[in-house]
């Protein structure tokens, strides 16, 4: 009898994953942001620190002074476009004449992410990352208006922002750890 075994090598995360430089623990200070949306810092932060949390290989430190590494971010852009509109321009009961309300906005997220060592300016790891994601704009009472209340879009770009956040440094982690 032959038995014949076929498998794959790769596996997405291992006890044998490090960093780049071998470094085992590291700092995340809040990251810059250079963008106009005030607060969003605070999501890739947090999302970076949630996947040093969950990699289990790396310990996360308060403090530069006991970190072999900072794990530096920033946010170079976010723009939010509005990617389809609607022309109401026949019922003027509701609004005035040729009114044009946006039904879907595009955020575009820029971030950079570097590793360098502590107390140096030696580079160990370095990235880029672009992402786009779309979101509707609320439907306020009748489905023809919508983005009329203001606080409804801010609510729903923030998470659109949260969750881009977190799939990018998920995927910032992942290719740091791959040191790709």
């Amino acid at each position: 009898m032959l038995l014949v075994s076929s498998g794959c090598a790769y596996r997405l995360s291992s006890e044998y994953a490090t960093l780049p430089g071998g470094v085992k623990s590291i700092q995340i200070p809040v990251f810059k942001n250079e963008s106009p949306e005030v607060g969003v810092e605070t999501f890739f932060t947090n999302s970076l620190k949630s996947e040093a949390l969950r990699s289990r290989f790396v310990r996360l430190q308060n403090e530069e002074s006991t970190a072999e590494a900072v794990l530096q971010g920033t946010i170079k852009s976010i723009t939010v476009i509005a990617d389809e509109s609607v022309i109401e321009a026949k019922n003027t009961q509701y609004m005035p004449t040729e009114t044009v309300l946006a039904t879907q906005y595009k955020v575009t997220v820029n971030v950079d992410v570097v590793l360098k060592r502590r107390g140096s300016t030696e580079v160990l790891w370095s990235g880029s990352f672009r992402q786009e994601s779309n979101y509707s704009a609320p439907q306020i009472t009748l489905p023809v208006i919508n983005t009329a209340n203001a606080l409804y879009n801010v609510s729903a770009k923030r998470q659109t922002l949260d969750a881009i956040a977190k799939e990018m440094m998920q995927a910032a982690f992942d290719r740091m750890v791959e040191d790709f």
